[in-house]
């Protein structure tokens, strides 16, 4: 990863002083793993599957396609987007807070849709904002495409702006009734 990215851009990424010849490992990994929502895990586009291993999520890939210079058919785009947000419209908490807006009473259920399995600030903060990325991600390409709905090819079922529209309301409403337990594992922060 690192020799990819220093290939990309040899001055930005290139050990000081020698900038054309080796590439900045710690300036690289720095700007992958730094804590905060503007760095690339911070914003749920690569996930830390163990030390020193990195793979991409969709809302990663779904930004690679949308970045990248080479042209991407806007059918495989839409199935980039389908992919990123496909897991969080289809989960179950999220589908009982579409026919009974009390749920989830508990904050076992909010933790579940997250994906928090522990009180991890740094956690909380890089899976939401991997939802709300893919969320935005999805709602552009329908804007640029003047479409309503994400689909795949296979027969599952489209994925509508409602349904977005929905998903970000859902999250808001997340964050009102938990606030005490958002703000407690925010505190955990150093």
């Amino acid at each position: 990863m690192t020799v990819e990215t220093w290939a990309l851009n040899k001055q930005r990424w290139g050990l000081k002083g020698y900038e054309t010849k080796y590439p900045d490992h710690k300036r690289v990994m720095n700007e992958i793993m730094a804590k905060g929502t503007q760095k690339v895990l911070g914003k749920g586009w690569l996930i830390r599957v163990r030390p020193n291993y990195y793979s991409m999520t969709p809302p990663g890939k779904a930004k690679a396609a949308s970045l990248s210079g080479f042209t991407i058919t806007s059918q495989k785009r839409n199935l980039l987007e389908y992919e990123a947000v496909a897991p969080h419209i289809k989960n179950t908490v999220f589908e009982k807070y579409c026919q009974n807006p009390e749920e989830p009473k508990t904050w076992l259920g909010a933790s579940s849709f997250l994906g928090i399995t522990r009180n991890d600030p740094d956690l909380l903060e890089r899976n939401l904002n991997g939802i709300n990325e893919a969320i935005q991600s999805a709602l552009l390409w329908m804007d640029e495409n003047k479409e309503n709905i994400l689909y795949r090819d296979d027969s599952s079922q489209p994925i509508s702006r409602a349904q977005l529209t929905k998903l970000l309301e859902f999250i808001k409403v997340l964050q009102v009734r938990f606030k005490a337990q958002f703000d407690a594992i925010k505190s955990k922060r150093k």
